[in-house]
């Protein structure tokens, strides 16, 4: 696109109309003014996303560290040979929970700090070319659906979320002799709330996607009009090097 066909006029033209030119600047400022909201609606659209992904990360997580610190702390305490939890707890649901709690953290804690230093900062922390970031809320997908899975499939009685919420006879006099170290109440809640967290973490990241599509349409608007102001940028500095014109026509 050349700027005559941004601007839409040629300062040599025998034509040219001086007036045209607050019609040109005018245009100018429209395209300034259009990138700009439209970088602005982008910018909304990710820090959003991150900031939702971040809290949700850290509730899992959270809830998840109680969970271990609770089953840490008591697990040597035995009452007639059974412990706390069972006599043999299935930790790794807890565990797994939580590790992709703490990667989901660091990941869109790193980004959302670097959205501080501004938005290239941020670009290059999750760098990448479009398709590629459309991969963090693919990951988030898999992972969080992952781990939703992974941690109902685990809950089999002898795991801490179903052993917390049991309420079988057996369990509950295993639970009433330990009522005074662990609160198997709150226990239950707070892991029944981080597996539906996990849930809806996997969805919004759905949303995430749709999210993608929408930016990468603001980008390709973005780069048209872009180019639109650098072929009008380039006009400029043509008319203003210019030599002067003859009211009625031709260099002076």
């Amino acid at each position: 696109m050349s700027g005559y066909d941004a601007i839409g006029q040629d300062p040599t033209a025998d034509d040219y109309d001086p007036k045209q030119e607050i019609k040109d600047v005018e245009k100018v400022a429209a395209l300034t003014k259009k990138l700009a909201k439209s970088q602005k609606r982008v910018f909304s659209l990710r820090v959003t996303e991150r900031v939702i992904n971040l809290l949700s990360s850290l509730a899992v997580g959270g809830i998840m560290a109680y969970t271990l610190d609770r089953f840490i702390v008591t697990q040597h305490q035995q009452v007639n040979g059974t412990g706390p939890f069972g006599s043999n707890p299935k930790l790794w649901p807890t565990i797994v929970m939580a590790a992709v709690a703490a990667i989901t953290i660091l990941f869109n804690f790193s980004v959302l700090c670097a959205y501080c230093c501004g938005r290239k900062a941020a670009d290059n922390v999750a760098k990448g070319t479009s398709y590629v970031k459309l991969l963090s809320p693919i990951g988030h997908l898999i992972i969080w659906a992952t781990s939703a899975g992974s941690f109902k499939a685990g809950a089999t009685g002898n795991d801490i979320w179903t052993f917390a919420c049991s309420g079988d006879p057996s369990v509950v006099a295993v639970q009433k002799n330990f009522e005074k170290t662990i609160n198997y109440e709150l226990l239950c809640k707070t892991n029944t709330i981080s597996f539906y967290t996990t849930i809806g973490t996997a969805g919004f990241a759905v949303v995430g996607i749709v999210i993608w599509f929408a930016i990468t349409m603001h980008i390709r608007g973005q780069k048209k009009t872009q180019k639109k102001l650098e072929a009008a940028s380039g006009f400029e500095s043509y008319r203003n090097s210019a030599a002067p014109y003859s009211p009625y026509g031709g260099k002076v």
